[in-house]
């Protein structure tokens, strides 16, 4: 009979401009849909902080799992999942803990259970060790480091994994300007064979980036991978940052609908639009967080922006008639 574990999972959620949260759902590995998840009681309000004690993982193989939740607002959207890697296993004592009494490691490709390199440890329920592991022999390039433990029974856990980077020594240790960047979505094509991105070239990079998402992208949760390449000709390894595609809808909505000046501003933004329309916009700093939006334009509108600290924020003005928008990036001085 296989040990089923019940989860017990504590999440986080806060919506910022879709109203409160109202509802949330689960599913294990497979996304059935939104709306068509196994629901789960939350409390409303513009956050929760829920632990979910009664998931149940009967029917589940042995094996790896992972748990996934979402949570809808009062407007009808639903957030980007989270989600949680669990494990089933068959068991083969009687349940009582042990302590670890082994650990080994390995680097990228896995030896198999039992035949990594073995790392000393002090026995015991939990173990908190600095292991020393020689890299010596690695080429040049991104690794990825796992370690498992095994306890009195002979079982050994999940291995926990951690990325690092090994690069030769050379002659000049001094640091070098960045000169280039690229980026790509989902599928690594190979350094050096990703979308180049201007930048200003500098030992540190701070600039705003703007990425063009392909038109062909499918809807639906993807990452953005962006990397930089040093005078010396050495690329680094990724950021990433998880972007969701939603469809667009038919309606024509364009920046030739409306203008927008001045931009860059200091104190008052003016929009003012072609035709009548049912308008509203919203105004997100570059973190993505909502920190103003009015959802009734006239024709012609003023808004003053002077509380706002200098920086790059974007605009979002929605034709509601449609439920088309276009995102506007400003920079207020």
């Amino acid at each position: 009979m296989k040990h089923l574990i019940i989860i017990i999972v504590c999440m986080c959620f806060s919506f910022s401009g879709f109203g409160q949260i109202t509802d949330a759902e689960y599913f294990f590995d497979t996304d059935p849909g939104v709306e068509n998840a196994m629901p789960l009681a939350v409390t409303t309000g513009n956050t929760i902080d829920e632990n979910f004690n009664s998931i149940p993982t009967t029917g589940l193989t042995e094996g790896l799992h992972t748990l996934h939740i979402r949570v809808k607002g009062t407007s009808n959207v639903w957030s980007l999942y989270k989600r949680a890697y669990f494990y089933i296993q068959t068991p083969t004592t009687s349940g009582t803990p042990q302590n670890i009494v082994a650990a080994e490691y390995f680097i990228d490709a896995d030896p198999g259970v039992g035949n990594g390199t073995p790392d000393v440890v002090t026995q015991g329920m939990t173990i908190s060790e600095t292991f020393t592991i020689a890299t010596t022999s690695l080429n040049d390039g991104l690794h990825v480091l796992h370690i498992r433990v095994k306890d009195a029974d002979d079982k050994w856990s999940l291995y926990k994994r951690a990325y690092f980077y090994t690069l030769s020594p050379n002659s000049n240790a001094t640091a070098t300007p960045i000169i280039a960047a690229e980026y790509f979505f989902d599928t690594d094509p190979g350094v050096g064979s990703a979308t180049s991105i201007g930048i200003t070239q500098g030992l540190t990079i701070e600039d705003d980036l703007v990425i063009q998402v392909p038109a062909e992208m499918a809807t639906g949760d993807h990452y953005l991978h962006l990397r930089v390449q040093d005078q010396d000709g050495t690329w680094s390894l990724y950021k990433r940052a998880l972007i969701n595609v939603e469809p667009l809808s038919v309606g024509e909505f364009t920046s030739e609908s409306f203008d927008i000046f001045p931009n860059p501003i200091k104190d008052n933004i003016h929009i003012n639009f072609k035709q009548f329309g049912d308008y509203s916009f919203s105004f997100y700093d570059v973190s993505g967080k909502e920190i103003f939006q009015q959802k009734k334009l006239e024709i012609n509108n003023t808004f003053d922006l002077s509380k706002y600290a200098s920086g790059v924020y974007i605009l979002k003005i929605k034709d509601n008639e449609n439920s088309s928008f276009q995102n506007i990036k400003i920079v207020k001085q």
